[in-house]
């Protein structure tokens, strides 16, 4: 096949599959679906097994997962290619046999059905092109999550998620991401050996100064967030600073950031079965220390990490620390009786708003200038704000805030001369080389980058990156390998639209189920406007309305279903653009979210696939019928007729020595 005139790569953001929840919801259509019908999709299955001798399924089987409204997704996870390969040809015989034909037409109104009923978002979706899309062509399920996106071998795996998901995409190997850096230096114990934790915790030890730090209640284990952060992290930290530095603990604060997103809506109080909620474990920690006083402020994450620049949030995260200004309360039994009020009034733990803790004096802390502040949170996107409000990163708020069609006025700002910020990440390069915030485990740039490399690999072409603002540095940043800027002068066009504000009632990303379909039509649009031009040969999109309705979940399901069906609408209006001018087509994405019926991301598989202009794609052989995300820049670069430009540059950096399992490969034969 040849060559495309360009690559749309398409990022779904948030859309996995929960393997276990499919095959429930086709049970359940199965036992729905009229006699007649069931006998005459079974009779076409029993047909099409002679023709597949290899195959060991039943004819029953084959016949539930004709049912799938994605063939794919009929897959177990790392099957073997060969058998992979057999089954979807099987399922395919099955739905194209003349006797099952309309009986599995009127099936899809029990699947339907079943999916509603056991609430299972996509299946409930209506989402024609994207099914057809994914059925006509190479479909390979795809690892998202765990140390397949760079992170700690744990059990559960550390669920994907965006960030990580977007370096994944753009890198030609694993990603190593930072909480594995981290944790590792935790074990061998150069942890309490770090020079910039250690300068910050005695900047804000001495005399008539304190220690402010913050940290999001999340990740004790794998499969309960460790998105943003991570437990062990805290019980390091305030080891450190309690037992090897012996701070005081009247000396200490702490800013408890509320999850309810990437863990249950409800964790802060209501742990896992048989186990204690988040604050009460908080609580235990610092109670080893004597130091359960040093809880001084505690906020739902829509505020304390808004990452798309509402004034609003921001403004309250500032002053609650900075003012005091929040619900005022004494100690832990306090804070839990606030939460629960927010949690009997309909907030889940993101919309807790702020809560200032008393001390045993009875007095608000607050951060002055002169003392310490450390934020432990390891994501970037969503600590920017923060730390640019901190250190009174004025022109950056300005920039960024401009870039999402925003305006603030800043009059709520106070000054905090000599205040020492240290992150445990770099949140931006900015804020260290103009306002000396120090970084305790800098992210270096990934050198093993497809952007990195685009003028090796296609001199003198451009690309386009575009997201919504709520996505936007994911089309950017992550995407680069974690750099701020291209790797060239006129390589990239960005187009960045802004998501739904204040106008639109839009405060915090728990109101986006007033747009359900968010920007989606927008950036499609902009994408289908540059398809034609020759200007580029690789554009790269993310439809963000998945994941942001997915996050709402259990309470708003029909919102999250608009969100498939308005995604399946974009993407039916680009990629008929983009075979109309002869591109090829890669619709992915960066971790799973939506498939499940909460609010937290998964560590489901995703779905990748791959589609040309006219005809199909075969896949390259490979013992399992599995990609990776990292195996999508090389499809990219095959695709653009450069596999061979990106093999020769990739060898200089293949001295680091990574496992051959952790290096991509492309898809395509």
């Amino acid at each position: 096949m040849g060559l495309s005139r360009g690559v749309l790569l398409i990022v779904i953001d948030g859309a996995g599959v929960n393997r276990p929840r499919c095959r429930q919801v086709a049970e359940a259509a199965w036992q729905d679906i009229a006699d007649p019908d069931r006998r005459a999709i079974e009779a076409a299955a029993q047909e099409a097994l002679q023709s597949f001798p290899s195959l060991t399924t039943s004819a029953h089987d084959l016949a539930l997962t004709s049912l799938y409204p994605v063939h794919a997704e009929a897959l177990a996870e790392e099957t073997p290619l060969d058998s992979a390969t057999a089954l979807l040809d099987a399922i395919r015989a099955v739905v194209q046999s003349p006797a099952a034909t309309a009986p599995l037409h009127r099936a899809r109104v029990s699947i339907r059905r079943a999916a509603r009923t056991l609430r299972l978002v996509p299946w409930t979706a209506d989402t024609p092109f994207l099914d057809d899309l994914r059925n006509q062509n190479l479909t390979m399920p795809t690892s998202a999550a765990g140390d397949w996106a760079g992170f700690e071998s744990l059990d559960p795996p550390v669920q994907g998620n965006s960030e990580t998901g977007h370096q994944q995409i753009g890198n030609l190997v694993m990603a190593p991401q930072l909480p594995l850096q981290i944790s590792a230096s935790i074990t061998t114990g150069e942890w309490f050996q770090n020079r910039a934790l250690i300068d910050a915790i005695r900047h804000g030890s001495k005399p008539g100064r304190a220690l402010n730090f913050t940290f999001m209640l999340s990740g004790v284990h794998g499969g309960d967030g460790r998105v943003h952060s991570a437990w062990n992290h805290l019980e390091a930290f305030v080891r450190l600073v309690f037992e090897e530095m012996r701070i005081p603990p009247e000396q200490v604060r702490m800013q408890a950031i509320l999850d309810g997103r990437d863990s249950p809506p409800r964790a802060s109080l209501e742990g896992e079965p048989g186990g204690p909620g988040y604050l009460d474990r908080l609580e235990n920690l610092l109670q080893r220390y004597s130091a359960a006083e040093s809880l001084a402020w505690v906020v739902g994450r829509s505020t304390g990490m808004d990452r798309d620049y509402r004034e609003v949030n921001a403004r309250a995260d500032h002053l609650l620390m900075t003012d005091g200004l929040g619900l005022q309360v004494d100690g832990f039994d306090g804070v839990r009786r606030a939460v629960a009020a927010a949690h009997r009034n309909g907030a889940t733990d993101q919309d807790v708003p702020p809560i200032a803790v008393r001390n045993l004096g009875g007095l608000i802390r607050t951060v002055e200038p002169g003392q310490s502040f450390v934020n432990l949170n390891f994501r970037s996107d969503r600590q920017r704000s923060k730390i640019a409000a901190l250190c009174g990163a004025k022109e950056f708020l300005r920039q960024e805030v401009e870039k999402r069609g925003r305006n603030w006025n800043m009059d709520w700002l106070k000054p905090l001369p000599g205040l020492h910020i240290c992150g445990i990440a770099e949140y931006h390069p900015v804020f260290a080389s103009s306002h000396g915030v120090s970084v305790a485990f800098p992210a270096r740039p990934h050198p093993e980058n497809l952007l990195r490399l685009w003028t090796q690999l296609m001199p003198g072409e451009k690309y386009l990156l575009a997201a919504e603002s709520i996505k936007a540095p994911h089309m950017g940043y992550f995407l680069r390998g974690r750099r701020e800027e291209p790797s060239g002068p006129n390589v990239e066009d960005r187009v960045i639209v802004p998501s739904a504000g204040e106008t639109e009632g839009i405060l915090s990303d728990t109101d986006f189920h007033a747009t359900p379909q968010m920007r989606n039509a927008e950036v499609a649009e902009t994408v289908t406007e540059r398809l034609a031009g020759g200007r580029y040969k690789l554009i790269c999109c993310n439809l963000s309305a998945p994941d942001m309705l997915g996050h709402l979940l259990p309470d708003r399901f029909d919102e999250a279903v608009r969100a498939c069906e308005a995604t399946d609408e974009a993407i039916e209006k680009m990629v008929v653009q983009a075979k109309r001018h002869g591109w090829s087509v890669i619709v992915t994405a960066d971790h799973g979210n939506i498939e499940d019926d909460g609010p937290a991301h998964s560590a489901n598989d995703v779905l990748t696939t791959a589609a040309p202009p006219i005809g199909s794609y075969k896949p390259a052989r490979r013992s399992t019928f599995q990609a990776r995300l990292f195996d999508l820049s090389w499809t990219v670069a095959h695709l653009l007729g450069a596999g061979d430009r990106l093999a020769d540059a990739f060898r200089p950096l293949a001295e680091n020595h990574y496992e051959e399992r952790y290096t991509g490969r492309s898809l395509i034969a």
